[in-house]
């Protein structure tokens, strides 16, 4: 927009110098006259409500990338905390959770993030596979203790992701499902 302003003042001083010396002489000419501008004008609107789209996309992808990276924080922890107490029940609902990030984080335009969104969303993916790869053979007499440390290490990288996106994890609390949907609602609802 900012570009626009100064083009359009320029274009509007060169049509009125263009009228000054060439001034139209007949009601023809008049509506010539008035129709290129008209055309000039729809094309200058036309290109900025383009640009305001891709930014609008631009943006929402980079959203959906926080939210994902986010939600991927709170179930890592989640998972950690379940493998640290042996907790089959809290295990597998998370791990379910999980799954549901991970149909999240495929929602996020690749084509529309930048270099390091690209980055993020690509490596939380394989993150995100390679967790549920290590968990599908666990059984609630499996070893907890290793598991528990895988999804520790994983920690540090989601953190540093999330900082480098500018959504530190501090305010990431117990609850924070951030719009996570699932097969029975929205969660954190009642």
């Amino acid at each position: 927009m900012n570009r626009l302003v100064p083009l359009a003042a320029v274009l509007v001083i060169g049509f009125g110098l263009v009228l000054w010396f060439a001034r139209p002489q007949s009601s023809f000419e008049w509506a010539a006259w008035i129709q290129a501008i008209g055309v000039l004008m729809a094309l200058f609107w036309g290109a900025q409500l383009q640009r305001e789209a891709a930014n609008r996309t631009t943006r929402q992808a980079q959203h959906v990338a926080a939210l994902f990276a986010a939600n991927m924080h709170w179930v890592f922890r989640e998972l950690a905390d379940a493998c640290g107490k042996a907790n089959w029940a809290d295990f597998v609902v998370h791990r379910r959770i999980l799954e549901e990030i991970l149909a999240q984080g495929r929602e996020a335009s690749l084509q529309q993030l930048d270099g390091r969104g690209l980055a993020m969303v690509t490596s939380l993916r394989t993150i995100a596979v390679e967790a549920l790869e290590v968990m599908v053979p666990h059984t609630p007499d499996g070893d907890w203790f290793a598991l528990h440390g895988h999804f520790d290490r994983r920690l540090p990288s989601i953190t540093a992701w999330l900082s480098a996106a500018g959504h530190p994890p501090a305010a990431s609390g117990p609850t924070d499902y951030q719009g996570l949907r699932t097969s029975f609602g929205q969660l954190g609802n009642p």
